[in-house]
């Protein structure tokens, strides 16, 4: 257990023994002992505790979370308001089983009423219990995500009780919007193939596929309908539609894993066994589909439920384990992301791609030298892996190791037989590398290079739009790219702040002050952009804004050379000084 784990906890105890000393008019002076976690926990109040659970939760510490509501519920066993939150708790930490026995307790007029009754029938799925399953969802619920869900659980469970026939018809008869269709002819499809009929299979995940625009929103989806449908066509027969619909997904995700493995199955005129080959794993693949689109569209929090829902049903799953992983990542619980990257097994598709993100939250751990360490391993295990060379220069060059960072990206793109459009990211970090160690013909051409491979990428053509007005060089064509950048990421306030600051190297300080205003409302805590923006309001002959913009920008903790800077410029009034690079 990490630092910050513990402190949530000592924060919240410490809070409650404030309490208590502030009414009792005094505090124990003698020195004491630090307890351990489970001393902590056992030690506190009701109102410490619960403080304590809240705070977690917030935190998106459901471990510690669940630790302190289940402690609320021991002092005080009748709150039904503590049951419904430890509830949550245990299912967002994955403890269904534990959740299936509290939700009992939970009234069917309570607002976690639908969630309880769902968790009741996963449960029972994991078990095989199919009866049950379909029993504790009879009665019908509003909402299309609530029905969907159910109506498919209920059609896997039919499944299981070996009625396919059944369970597809319930399937295709779900309503809904595009994106209800998308899943619920994917499903049909995929019951259809677990019941051995791949023909009629086939015509549903055609079907569920075609909408690409639902993809952008049911990504992971899309790409298990793919498979799903190259594999239907493989174990028909026909290679030839098989490869066509795997060469529509490679087109859209060239680097995909499965894609690859799937790729490699067709040239060896290998049969492609069934992804999903049972009801258990039917109901996983439901959680799965809602969960990471649920992730992608800002709910964290909700998609955990749903994912650890899909992991119960059927535990190990490793795409469910690598979506779980991922959610954790997001909510900054990097340690606890790598418990369950150590889960993928080497002889998984997502193994590398689990390396090196558990490589990647070593080093936002801190613990740098064990990244590099684990990078560098995993290149000389697979010295053609493009993302492993990428990965590893983008913490060198995090930590300014900008030399060595030059030498890996070199190699990477010495790789290259030929370069296509997504290797522009290589070329671009190549070309930072360059910059950072001062060789700017180097860099150039890499930018270039970048913006040859895709010319739309508003990163690149700000940074060498940038670096070419600081230099004095190419100055139209440098203010159009950062003008085509701002075009691209209307809402990325740094390149808004570059058009700003063009236009105040080219001594246009109304357009700059324009410009300048505009970033800082978008970011309006960066002390670069504030300075920025004080430069320009002086140069314009707003002096007295100037001022309180620096000022400002002080307030937001600058950089040591920025902040001594600015406290000159609050002396003298604003004067350059070496400029600083375009990255920065």
């Amino acid at each position: 257990m990490t630092t910050k784990r513990r402190l949530l906890p000592v924060l919240a105890l410490s809070l409650a023994q404030f309490l208590s000393i502030a009414a009792n008019g005094h505090a124990n002076t003698e020195p004491t002992k630090v307890p351990d976690v489970r001393e902590l926990v056992a030690s506190t109040s009701l109102a410490g505790s619960f403080l304590a659970a809240q705070m977690a939760a917030r935190e998106n510490d459901d471990e510690t979370a669940v630790a302190y509501y289940q402690r609320s519920l021991e002092l005080d066993p009748d709150n039904g308001e503590l049951k419904r939150l430890y509830f949550l708790a245990l299912t967002a930490n994955g403890r269904i089983a534990d959740a299936v026995k509290v939700s009992a307790s939970i009234p069917a007029s309570d607002e976690q009423a639908p969630i309880a009754r769902l968790v009741s029938a996963v449960d029972a799925m994991s078990r095989g219990d199919w009866k049950t399953a379909k029993e504790v969802l009879k009665d019908p619920v509003t909402g299309d995500l609530d029905q969907m869900v159910e109506k498919l659980v209920i059609a896997w469970a039919t499944l299981g009780e070996g009625d396919a026939k059944k369970a597809v018809e319930m399937t295709t008869q779900i309503g809904g919007p595009d994106w209800v269709q998308v899943i619920r002819n994917y499903h049909a499809g995929l019951i259809l193939s677990a019941s051995g009929d791949d023909k009629g299979a086939v015509a549903l995940l055609a079907k569920a596929i075609v909408n690409r625009d639902a993809a952008a929103v049911l990504s992971e989806t899309y790409m298990h309908a793919v498979e799903a449908l190259v594999g239907a066509h493989s174990r028909l027969g026909d290679s030839e539609n098989a490869k066509a619909v795997l060469a529509g997904g490679l087109d859209i995700l060239p680097t995909y894993s499965p894609f690859k493995r799937l790729q490699k199955s067709l040239e060896a005129n290998e049969k492609i066994p069934l992804m999903i080959a049972d009801a258990k794993q039917g109901g996983t693949e439901i959680f799965y589909n809602v969960g990471t689109a649920i992730s992608r569209q800002g709910g964290t929090p909700f998609g955990q439920g749903y994912l650890q829902l899909a992991d119960h049903i059927t535990p190990g799953r490793d795409y469910v384990v690598m979506a779980l992983a991922s959610i954790f990542e997001v909510q900054r619980q990097h340690e606890r992301a790598n418990t369950f990257y150590e889960r993928i097994e080497k002889t998984s598709d997502f193994h590398r791609r689990a390396e090196l993100e558990y490589a990647l939250n070593l080093n936002d751990l801190k613990k740098i030298d064990e990244s590099k360490t684990k990078l560098r391993a995993l290149i000389a295990e697979e010295p053609d892996d493009l993302l492993a060379y990428s990965t590893l220069g983008g913490v060198l060059s995090q930590h300014e190791e900008y030399a060595e960072a030059v030498t890996v990206f070199e190699t990477a793109v010495s790789k290259i037989a030929k370069p296509e459009r997504l290797h522009w990211n290589l070329y671009y970090r190549l070309a930072i590398a360059y910059e950072r160690t001062k060789q700017w013909p180097k860099a150039e051409t890499a930018f270039k290079k970048a913006l040859e491979l895709s010319p739309d990428q508003a990163d690149v053509l700000n940074y060498l739009g940038y670096s070419w007005i600081e230099q004095g060089i190419n100055l139209e064509e440098g203010l159009a790219m950062i003008r085509k950048a701002v075009e691209l990421s209307p809402r990325k306030g740094y390149i808004i702040d570059s058009l700003g600051w063009a236009y105040f190297k080219l001594k246009r300080y109304d357009d700059a002050v324009r410009e300048l205003e505009r970033a800082v409302e978008i970011l309006p805590r960066d002390s670069v952009l504030n300075d920025h923006l004080g430069d320009a309001y002086w140069m314009a002959g707003r002096k007295l804004e100037a001022t309180f913009q620096w000022n400002h920008a002080l307030a937001f903790k600058p950089e040591p050379a920025e902040e001594a800077h600015i406290k000159q410029k609050l002396e003298k009034g604003y004067f350059e000084k070496p400029t600083a690079t375009a990255a920065q």
